[in-house]
C-alpha cells in the first residue's frame, strides 16, 4: 500500500494497524517482528529516507516498513519547561 496521509495501514497477518501521520510516495509493509522487536501500541515509527511516518493504533507480532527498509521508533519531542 502507498503511504498517503490520513489513511490507516493495516497488516492481518500479523494482526496490527497504523495511521500514517505523514505520507510520501513510498510503499509500505510489515515483517514478523524477532525477539521482541514488535512495534509497540501509542508509539510513532518513522523512515529517515522518505520523511514517512506511521502511529501504531493496534500492536500485533509485526514491524513496520516503509520501501523494504525496517522503520524505527521517533524520539519524543522535548517540550519546554512550563515554569
Amino acid at each position: 500500500m502507498q503511504a498517503t496521509m490520513g489513511k490507516r495501514f493495516e497488516s492481518e497477518e500479523f494482526d496490527s494497524s497504523y495511521m500514517i501521520t505523514k505520507g510520501g510516495a513510498f510503499e509500505l509493509s510489515c515483517t514478523e517482528a524477532v525477539d521482541g522487536e514488535a512495534n509497540a501500541l501509542g508509539k510513532r515509527y518513522a523512515d529517515s529516507e522518505s520523511g514517512v511516518v506511521v502511529l501504531c493504533i493496534k500492536s500485533g507480532r509485526s514491524q513496520i516498513c516503509c520501501a523494504g527498509r525496517p522503520m524505527g521508533l521517533l524520539a519524543a519531542k522535548v517540550l519546554p519547561s512550563s515554569d
